[in-house]
């Protein structure tokens, strides 16, 4: 009887937990885009980072690509829910909204202090591996615009919690899991560590998206992350909360256009990661 509670504590956490930004699939995209665009020293750098063993750590996030999953396989341990995301109000019925309340941690916050444990030269080895670990996958989600969102209404006046109180039917329980999913383009299939199969399948996706959103170098110098938090918040108000009602299942015309955003978040994210790091690993 002590073993059943212990699994349906278990299964009602994961049920309240906040998904997870493009799923493993999506964020080992991004890495895997940034990594093929990133120069040999920065590579090497990175490398050594990721290979520096961790107290939380195994084998399938060993490399670069796997590693962009750490930060959500070790989320609950590392008690480091709130720095996968920042709500910023978006009103979806005309109710008035205020400033986001102040947070001791968030997504924004985040990426700013692995930015500086990584230019730091009195961080150890260990402290750089980690904050590598986490900026490889807080890219990722500060390009998912729900991780960078939430909806308020009269009925929700504190938000949807960026589309996890927004319920719809069909495959994705609500808005949420849509679009970590990417309508579909990200499916949770690859398995850790990579073997050539797995590797063959990323490889391939990664080509298709660089096919549609070309390379081109971009930042000159470290740049306002609050900035990229406002792209995604104006995508979640303009794409994401739009063509869509909550209690019904999404129309075909939106599942394309999840789809086609997807493809270009996870490019611009991989892109983007890429430049922030031949900046701040040289």
């Amino acid at each position: 009887m002590h073993l059943v509670r212990l699994i349906l504590a278990v299964l009602l956490a994961l049920a309240a937990s906040p998904c997870m930004a493009w799923h493993d699939e999506g964020h080992m995209v991004v890495a895997q885009i940034a990594y093929n665009h990133l120069s040999d020293p920065v590579k090497v750098r990175c490398d050594a980072l990721i290979a520096v063993q961790l107290p939380l750590g195994a084998s399938t996030n060993n490399t670069f690509i796997t590693s962009s999953c750490w930060a959500d396989d070790y989320k609950s341990e590392l008690n480091t829910k709130n720095q996968h995301y920042i709500d910023m109000p978006i009103s979806l019925d005309g109710t008035k909204t205020s400033e986001p309340k102040p947070a001791s941690s968030d997504l924004v916050r985040a990426i700013r202090d692995c930015v500086t444990t990584l230019q730091s030269t009195n961080a150890s080895s260990t402290e750089q591996g980690t904050s590598l670990r986490y900026l490889i996958h807080f890219i990722g989600d500060i390009h998912q615009p729900l991780h960078c969102a939430t909806g308020v209404t009269s009925l929700l006046p504190d938000g949807d919690l960026g589309g996890n109180k927004f319920s719809l039917l069909g495959e994705w329980k609500n808005l949420h899991m849509l679009w970590d999913a990417g309508g579909g383009f990200v499916a949770d299939k690859l398995i850790r560590p990579l073997d050539q199969a797995n590797q063959a399948i990323l490889d391939a996706k990664v080509a298709a998206i660089e096919q549609d959103h070309r390379y081109q170098a971009t930042l000159k110098e470290i740049p306002d992350f609050m900035e990229w938090a406002k792209d995604s918040n104006s995508l979640a108000k303009s794409v994401c909360y739009e063509g869509i009602h909550r209690n019904t299942a999404p129309s075909s015309e939106y599942i394309a256009k999840a789809k086609k955003l997807t493809d270009e978040r996870l490019a611009i994210a991989g892109h983007r990661l890429a430049d922030l790091l031949e900046i701040i690993c040289k």
